[in-house]
């Protein structure tokens, strides 16, 4: 279902505002910093319109919004725009295919850690045929709000060391497409970006986080990071 015009400025306002940060978007917010030209009556009927519709939930009475699995999927599907990164993040990643390695091992440590510091995500390059994974960046991601919960913290350490469950079953979908980053919204939030190599075989790059990740951002890293793992295979 495609929301209208409205619906979707104030949903993609809440998303970013939420995702930014981690506080429920009130529509007094909405009505203060997005420019409908509607009044603040039309604004709470709005949000309320998307709250019916599964797009929005209030997690207190008093609270405001944040974005269901639903709204996610649709900002994921319909407003989100991957782009390149910043300048200094493409830097730093073109850094580190512009010098030559004996053993690419180096470069996936080097290219992990950067992708896990600049997204704030736990990061993750798995090799298929060598059943192997280079990680980094689980403790720095367990310092968002959401994981102040034990229970859900223990549940996405326990995620992050069986990742091949997850890997192969994005494998084995059908009319995947290899050239886009690959997004899962459940208990927490996934973008991925996979490829095939010659030599590699089955190859995935992937940041975790919660659900409130920043997934526009995550897809374009991923995007630029294989778009320089391809261009230092040609070489």
């Amino acid at each position: 279902m495609k929301l209208d015009s409205r619906k979707e400025e104030i949903l993609d306002f809440i998303v970013r505002d939420y995702v930014r940060t981690a506080n429920p978007v009130s529509s007094e917010r909405v009505n203060k910093k997005v420019s409908l030209g509607v009044s603040p009556a039309t604004i709470r009927n709005t949000m309320l319109e998307l709250d019916n519709g599964g797009f929005l939930e209030q997690p207190h009475t008093s609270a405001g919004r944040i974005p269901t699995d639903k709204g996610y999927r649709y900002f994921i599907q319909n407003l989100m725009r991957l782009k390149e990164p910043q300048a200094d993040i493409r830097h730093s990643m073109d850094k580190i295919f512009s010098r030559s390695f004996s053993e690419m091992d180096e470069i996936f440590e080097e290219l992990n850690s950067a992708v896990s510091g600049h997204l704030r995500l736990f990061s993750a390059i798995f090799l298929e045929n060598e059943n192997r994974f280079f990680k980094h960046g689980l403790a720095e991601v367990l310092k968002e709000p959401e994981f102040t919960e034990q229970s859900r913290a223990v549940d996405f350490v326990d995620l992050t060391e069986h990742l091949e469950n997850t890997v192969s079953g994005i494998f084995q979908r059908k009319n995947k497409n290899y050239n886009e980053p690959d997004f899962i919204i459940e208990e927490f939030g996934m973008a991925g970006m996979f490829f095939e190599d010659e030599d590699w075989g089955r190859f995935a790059m992937i940041s975790l986080g919660p659900r409130r990740m920043n997934y526009e951002k995550a897809g374009s890293v991923l995007k630029y990071a294989k778009k320089d793992i391809i261009s230092k295979r040609k070489k």
